[in-house]
């Protein structure tokens, strides 16, 4: 490999928020110099971000640092607000709808003159896409299939058609473009027409230190979900309403920012017989040891919309790589990466009284979730990051090695 190239990631968040881009980033920074362009919108949050880079060979420029109370700060915000009601009431399909100082990104990424680019979320998907017209090296990273990762309620501000287009160029003319799915990569050539990308499962590091190979399980158990913000449409409240089924106790242990209203409502909605517990965020390099010191995770989603039917959430890897069992929810993300080794229960899309059943019978068995936490060890020797980081480092030799203005796939 060769140790000068130079590398840009676009994103447009906090890096702490986006543990894939991070671990992209540390390891192709042991090969080549590389450069993350985000936006910040917390100083606390920056300065985590700051930590999860040092020592690497890494640097980091922020463009919208919307912390900072300035003029610029006010303007990015004022400008998003216009963008976005210009898109819902007018139906104009603008960029900057898309995130915070889309046009800086695009001139700072061209004063970089990085050998190639890779591009993470919508920013990065539009910013890659008009640095392909000034004829740089530009692969995508589809954490999502952005288009499809709308609520109903949502679409009505975002500029789905300008997404749309801009993911069919980002599929057909990007040099070599990555994904987090087998299925979501079918399903994106089959809408796009386009050569399917390459699958890096967005797994993390092996944590042998995490598993407990002697763990009983004693009641109450202790089951866990977490996420930046806990909130509707992610499968909670079907989950605590089913658990009415389950006669004995349990506890449903919530991290993540969540607001009064949703608070109250899932409060509201526990069986008796249950307690619910909330936690607050935790910093990134915590996550997994406060992940281990509970029982089952909870890897749920609902199958609306689209991409969360087609991606594995993040958890059902991080669960796994503290070898807990799994509660899973059956999407067809969840399923590709759940049948392998089925470490715990997979529940339907309708949380159906035969669920409660099955799940209820499944939590009082002491030996199904020995041999689910046995299965989940075993499946975190197969769902790793140094299993993925190959996949991961010929994408990036092979972005590198393309010609300018290529239009050809190298993936």
């Amino acid at each position: 490999m060769q140790a000068n190239k130079h590398i840009c990631i676009i994103t447009q968040s906090h890096l702490c928020r986006n543990p894939r881009v991070v671990k992209e980033a540390r390891l192709l920074s042991r090969y080549y110099d590389i450069t993350i362009i985000n936006n910040t919108y917390d100083a606390s949050l920056s300065i985590e971000d700051e930590e999860l880079i040092a020592g690497y060979n890494i640097k980091l420029i922020s463009i919208a640092q919307l912390q900072n109370k300035n003029f610029i700060s006010i303007t990015d915000r004022l400008i998003k607000k216009l963008a976005d009601w210009l898109v819902k009431f007018i139906g104009i399909q603008t960029h900057l709808a898309l995130g915070y100082g889309a046009g800086r990104f695009v001139s700072a990424a061209l004063k970089l003159n990085a050998d190639a680019y890779i591009g993470h979320q919508e920013l990065g998907l539009y910013c890659g896409c008009r640095l392909m017209e000034h004829g740089k090296r530009v692969g995508f990273d589809f954490e999502d299939w952005y288009s499809a990762d709308l609520l109903p309620d949502a679409m009505s501000y975002r500029p789905v058609k300008l997404l749309r287009r801009l993911e069919k160029k980002a599929l057909q003319k990007g040099i070599c473009n990555i994904t987090t799915s087998n299925i979501l990569a079918v399903e994106l050539a089959g809408a796009y027409n386009c050569p399917e990308p390459t699958v890096v499962y967005n797994v993390f590091n092996k944590r042998d230190d995490l598993m407990q190979a002697g763990k009983t399980y004693e009641q109450p158990l202790k089951l866990f979900w977490f996420s930046q913000t806990i909130g509707r449409g992610r499968g909670l409240e079907q989950l605590i309403k089913l658990s009415a089924v389950v006669k004995f106790s349990l506890e449903i242990h919530l991290l993540g920012n969540i607001d009064i209203d949703f608070r109250s409502e899932l409060i509201g909605i526990i069986p008796a017989q249950h307690q619910l517990f909330f936690h607050g965020l935790v910093p990134d390099k915590q996550l997994a040891d406060k992940i281990a010191g509970f029982d089952i995770g909870l890897a749920l989603e609902l199958a609306t919309p689209p991409s969360r039917d087609l991606t594995i959430t993040n958890k059902f890897f991080q669960y796994i790589q503290a070898g807990l069992p799994v509660i899973a929810s059956h999407t067809q993300g969840q399923k590709e990466a759940f049948e392998k080794f089925k470490p715990g229960i997979m529940l339907s899309q309708h949380y159906s009284e035969d669920d409660g059943i099955q799940l209820s019978a499944w939590l009082s068995n002491q030996a199904e979730l020995i041999a689910a936490r046995e299965r989940s060890i075993e499946a975190a020797q197969y769902y790793n990051w140094e299993n993925q980081a190959n996949q991961l480092l010929s994408a990036a030799s092979r972005l590198l090695e393309a010609p300018f203005n290529q239009t050809k796939h190298a993936c």
